[in-house]
């Protein structure tokens, strides 16, 4: 990882926080040459994914020094799955994996957005990654608006996915984030179906594609600064790292609450609302996370019991109780 100097003071001075222990950015790259803000804020990037089948439009000469570039950032650099679904569909596989390797990236991404893989060429990538030194990334869900996965099959496809030892399990979030996987036709993110799925698989396994900044904002809130995230902007790539840091309006007490909160994404997103809030209501709380009652109450009831927030009724009103956080900072 390049080393920069940060202005002022290390980050960690400055936030208590380890740099290290932040979840991983992906950057969708469409050939930008924004490439100023990326180095700024590299050594807070994972790696860049250059996607669509675009590396393999250009010359050969202008595509390494594009992953050069990258590469000395000290970041990696991925396809994008559809090139080796269109490998696939045209019975070219194993040349679009060695083209892969050959030019020099340092993750193998496969998807099954538009195309089914066979077992075997997802044995063939994994096999690949390992014997080459890169990284395997899988990701899980259709783009397709008509042909989206059901939370059943986006389960059965991740755990499937475990088979094959990669690094990371990807949840498609197309680049416009709204009708596929997680994300209904507004871009907001189907809670229910997050908290499935990670009763199924570890929050440090998967990325989450989020293109919209509303979506980076809300997913870092409830799930914590380590989430992983991908398909984020370069333009962007600042404001997520702020985020992870607590440095924005919106989760500047992300960080101590992440460490506080041992519940469900639920639990953490109502405690993150209450510990921004003088007192709140059940009828707020609901109103604000957009969580059914009973899921409010359980949080209340959960984070009641772990002593981060006590209950009292309101004085001008003995029917209702309001929450606070206690020893509130």
């Amino acid at each position: 990882m390049v080393e920069r100097d940060l202005f002022g003071s290390d980050i960690s001075e400055i936030t208590g926080l380890d740099p290290g222990s932040i979840g991983k950015t992906m950057i969708i790259d469409r050939l930008s040459h924004h490439t100023e803000i990326l180095q700024n804020v590299s050594h807070f990037i994972t790696y860049v994914k250059i996607g669509w089948g675009l590396p393999f439009l250009m010359n050969r000469t202008a595509l390494l020094k594009r992953l050069n570039d990258i590469k000395s950032m000290g970041l990696g650099v991925s396809n994008g799955g559809t090139f080796l679904e269109t490998c696939s569909m045209k019975g070219k596989f194993e040349k679009g994996l060695k083209s892969i390797i050959e030019a020099g990236f340092t993750h193998i991404e496969i998807s099954e957005g538009l195309y089914e893989l066979t077992r075997r060429e997802k044995k063939m990538a994994m096999e690949t990654a390992m014997s080459s030194n890169v990284k395997l990334v899988m990701e899980v869900g259709k783009k397709g608006r008509e042909n989206q996965l059901s939370l059943i099959d986006t389960i059965y496809k991740i755990q499937e996915s475990m088979d094959y030892s990669p690094e990371t399990i990807i949840l498609e979030g197309r680049e416009n984030g709204r009708d596929v996987g997680i994300y209904d036709h507004e871009g907001n993110i189907k809670w229910d179906w997050v908290e499935k799925i990670l009763e199924t698989v570890n929050l440090e396994s998967l990325m989450f594609e989020a293109p919209l900044e509303k979506q980076q904002t809300e997913l870092i809130t409830r799930l914590g600064r380590g989430v992983n995230l991908g398909n984020v902007q370069i333009a962007s790539a600042a404001s997520v790292t702020a985020q992870r840091f607590g440095l924005a309006g919106e989760n500047v007490f992300i960080n101590d609450q992440v460490r506080e909160c041992n519940g469900s994404p639920a639990t953490k997103f109502v405690y993150h609302i209450i510990r921004n809030a003088i007192s709140a209501d059940q009828t707020s709380l609901m109103n604000i996370t957009g969580l059914n009652r009973r899921t409010v109450q359980n949080a209340i009831s959960d984070l009641i019991d772990m002593k981060l927030i006590k209950e009292v009724y309101d004085p001008r009103d003995m029917r209702r109780k309001t929450y606070s956080c206690i020893n509130r900072s």
